[in-house]
């Protein structure tokens, strides 16, 4: 049966048009790809790894955007060092247009800047979580590759979040604490049904060695008791260059670029890269977009 009518329906309409009507053509969005940049507890190096990997990818001329997801306890701009007036509350709940509160930092990426110290933002409403799930829309439209810096923890919205992506980076280090945390998180992910693959990324290890042993800990560990995959990403050394960072510096990829931690975080863009690429808008249905997967998971997370 074509366009919903039933045989004697059809022969109808093709006797009175000369032609039976052909079912609509599914609406097709285009969007980039979408990295969330997660971690089961705080000081793990999340957002100067977020931060990094963005500079990294303007560098491989591709139109980047981070938005700092960090509810109500933003950092991204420090390390970008921008210094914004407006920021993504205003656009949740209607202050401001995605545009105007756009930060173009001085090393390429563009920035959705999070709100800092602001309270109300670290639960946000239903509405508020709709309007952000049309704005990471919006944004992916207009770029070829947006990363979200996540907050740390499972709080509601930070899953969800994850939930919307098209790839999770679950950024850890080699400590029991913080390998618990990050189980954690691919445990909840894996529950909800979010995510097939999460990429890992070992940070502030002492010898290679060491990342690599970390990563399969939890591999062998989601395996067992999660069934999903858990890629190697790599691992990023113990470096005092990061450690001893002081604000206003630009990123250490930028003023440091032959490193050895620079030259471990262009190998986790490139193992990001063949895993999510192409890094381009592509077409989506419209039950498939960041807004729609928003929708899908607010209703079970």
């Amino acid at each position: 049966m074509r366009g919903g009518l039933g045989p004697r329906g059809q022969s109808v309409f093709e006797r009175l048009f000369g032609q039976a009507p052909q079912p609509a053509a599914p609406v097709l969005q285009r969007e980039a790809p979408i990295i969330a940049v997660a971690s089961g507890k705080g000081g793990t190096g999340k957002s100067f790894l977020t931060t990094s990997l963005a500079v990294l990818c303007h560098g491989r001329a591709l139109r980047t955007a981070i938005v700092d997801c960090d509810f109500g306890l933003a950092c991204d701009h420090l390390l970008l060092g921008v210094k914004p007036t407006l920021h993504l509350q205003h656009v949740l709940q209607r202050r401001a247009r995605l545009d105007e509160i756009l930060a173009v930092t001085p090393h390429g990426p563009t920035l959705v800047p999070g709100a800092a110290g602001v309270r109300q933002m670290a639960r946000l409403t239903d509405p508020e979580i709709e309007a952000f799930g049309r704005t990471l829309g919006e944004l992916a439209s207009a770029h070829d590759a947006v990363l979200l810096d996540i907050g740390a923890g499972l709080s509601p919205q930070n899953v969800l979040t994850c939930c919307a992506a098209d790839f999770v980076v679950l950024v850890t280090q080699p400590e029991i604490a913080a390998l618990t945390d990050a189980y954690a998180v691919i445990k909840t992910l894996a529950t909800l049904g979010a995510a097939k693959r999460i990429g890992i990324v070992v940070n502030r290890v002492l010898e290679a060695s060491h990342g690599q042993s970390t990563f399969e800990k939890l591999r062998d560990v989601a395996s067992r008791h999660t069934g999903l995959e858990l890629c190697d990403l790599g691992a990023l050394p113990e470096d005092p260059l990061v450690t001893q960072r002081r604000l206003g510096q630009a990123p250490l990829c930028v003023t440091e670029p032959q490193s050895p931690t620079v030259h471990a975080l262009q190998r986790v863009c490139d193992r990001i890269l063949a895993l999510v690429g192409p890094m381009r808008p592509r077409e989506r249905a419209a039950d498939a977009t960041v807004a729609a997967r928003f929708a899908e998971f607010q209703r079970v997370v």
